[in-house]
């Protein structure tokens, strides 16, 4: 009687032990297959992560290379400009960036003289006080005032004549000016509005007309007439390409104010970033918040004692 109900029993733990064997070597076929072997993810990388969990990896933010059959404009003709010439746009980019309060210097210098008798030489004091206008940075940019002259300067750079004796002097100056509108912070964007907008709407198309326009830079590539250029995202959807820059003072990534003569538009092939401007024989400087510059309180001996030599 006790073995006829315990036949069933032991027949149904059997064909469930089958049951649960056969589900579980399946699922594990279905998991892995033997033609697909484990996928590794390389700590840090977004797109291995992502192609290892079956999703699209996120496209590029900068190109790498030209696409296949991309032409680039020849280099616009620009009228030569003169040494001299080019210096004097310098000299007025430095005067509509200096504030006009301070004359650039960030700080008011107040000094007094003090008698000491007739006989004893006066005592003069210097202090220095933070400017109230720039608040110590040196510079204020108006749109209105340095937009043009800074197109001004980006355009003379094209037309000035290499191998002059007084080059890399003007270069140098003309580098200093530049990083000093690439330091000016939020107002950048406000000097260069102008031309950020006829970029964004499709409306710069003449050859030769200089262009300013702050943005991200990313890494330099090869393209197949030789050289490099530079691509520059403006407000993350507006790609320029800045070829042979004559200042170059490019972070490897960031933010920076470019400037050039534009060439024309790339054609030719397609691409996922859109129609690119060219721009040529330009600058690149960094764009930064502003600092202040240095303000040091002079002593009060020793220039009591210069000063007083200076005036008996």
């Amino acid at each position: 009687m006790h073995g006829a109900h315990r036949t069933p029993i032991l027949r149904f733990l059997r064909l469930a032990a089958v049951g649960a064997l056969s589900f579980a070597c399946t699922a594990a076929v279905v998991a892995r297959p033997a033609d697909d072997p484990p996928r590794r993810v390389r700590p840090g990388d977004a797109a291995s992560q992502a192609e290892a969990a079956g999703d699209e990896p996120d496209a590029p933010r900068f190109p790498t290379a030209l696409p296949a059959g991309a032409k680039l404009p020849e280099p616009p003709k620009v009228a030569p400009v003169r040494a001299d010439a080019f210096a004097g746009r310098v000299n007025a980019l430095e005067r509509v960036t200096a504030c006009p309060k301070c004359d650039g210097k960030g700080a008011k210098v107040t000094r007094k003289r003090e008698s000491r008798g007739q006989l004893a030489k006066p005592r003069i004091t210097e202090s220095a006080e933070e400017c109230t206008e720039c608040h110590g940075y040196g510079f204020a940019v108006t749109a209105s005032r340095v937009g043009p002259v800074l197109d001004a300067l980006a355009g003379g750079l094209a037309g000035l004549p290499p191998g002059l004796a007084t080059g890399p002097k003007l270069m140098d100056r003309a580098r200093a000016v530049l990083s000093r509108v690439g330091a000016g912070g939020e107002l950048v964007a406000a000097v260069t509005a102008v031309d950020r907008n006829e970029l964004a709407g499709g409306r710069l198309t003449k050859a030769g007309t200089p262009v300013t326009v702050a943005g991200e830079i990313g890494e330099p590539f090869q393209i197949p007439e030789g050289g490099r250029v530079y691509p520059v995202l403006v407000d993350g959807r507006e790609l320029l390409l800045v070829r042979a820059p004559v200042i170059n003072a490019a972070p490897q990534r960031g933010a920076v104010l470019v400037g050039g003569v534009l060439a024309g538009a790339m054609s030719g092939a397609e691409w996922d970033f859109g129609r690119t401007i060219v721009l040529d024989h330009g600058f690149i400087v960094p764009r930064m918040g502003p600092r202040k510059l240095r303000v040091d309180e002079p002593d009060a001996d020793e220039p009591a004692a210069n000063d007083a030599n200076r005036n008996p």
